[in-house]
């Protein structure tokens, strides 16, 4: 009788066990089920296109294409023949000087960079490079890449203000790792990155412009 009473005790111990086991967890007031937040997880960093020796670079070039234009200083230009041949020689010298992309042109000769008697104000002292500022910018939706460089002109004649006019020299990197002046607004036109990158709605098409013009 006794081993029956000692069997039927240690038969509850186990369901009583049992039964603590197979409670569910319950929540705090006014929780439902727990769930564990998920870390976002963090896309790595894209790696910088432009090194420090390809900066280096195109702060060289963006001094010998400044040098190049001073060249042209006090140069006259009335007729169209005579402003087709300054463009056509400021054309050359400048691509003699530094590497152009090859989808970019080197534009006529304005009116901005003439004074009331047509001659050309482009002396060193109308230009200010600020080099130091130097930045790349990646194009996410074209996912290029471009190193700006600031520079300032100031204007002579009638088109003069107080403040210099501001630029941006626009460089690229091709898929042979040659840094190349692709625009700056003042005598090299070429594509506009950014206004492409802003355009880009199809991402089908996202490698299109960057196969296109053979950059990174």
């Amino acid at each position: 009788m006794k081993k029956l009473i000692l069997l039927a005790a240690a038969f509850m111990i186990v369901l009583s066990g049992c039964s603590k086991e197979e409670q569910p967890v319950t929540n705090p007031i006014g929780g439902g089920e727990q769930v564990k937040e998920q870390e976002p997880v963090q896309e790595p960093e894209r790696e910088a296109v432009f090194r420090n020796e390809d900066i280096d670079q195109a702060k060289k070039m963006a001094q010998q294409y400044v040098a190049v234009i001073t060249e042209f200083h006090g140069r006259t230009a009335h007729t169209t023949a005579e402003l087709d041949g300054l463009h056509d020689e400021m054309s050359d010298k400048i691509k003699n000087a530094i590497a152009i992309h090859s989808q970019s042109r080197v534009t006529r000769i304005s009116g901005t960079e003439r004074n009331e008697d047509d001659i050309l104000e482009l002396s060193a002292s109308r230009f200010s490079l600020l080099t130091d500022e130097a930045t790349e910018v990646y194009y996410e939706n074209i996912n290029v890449s471009e190193l700006t460089i600031p520079m300032t002109y100031k204007i002579p004649g009638k088109y003069a203000s107080k403040e210099p006019k501001k630029y941006t020299l626009h460089f690229v990197k091709t898929n042979e790792n040659q840094v190349q002046l692709i625009r700056d607004g003042f005598f090299v036109s070429g594509t506009d990155l950014e206004e492409k990158d802003q355009e880009s709605v199809n991402p089908f098409n996202k490698d299109k412009l960057k196969n296109d013009l053979k950059i990174q």
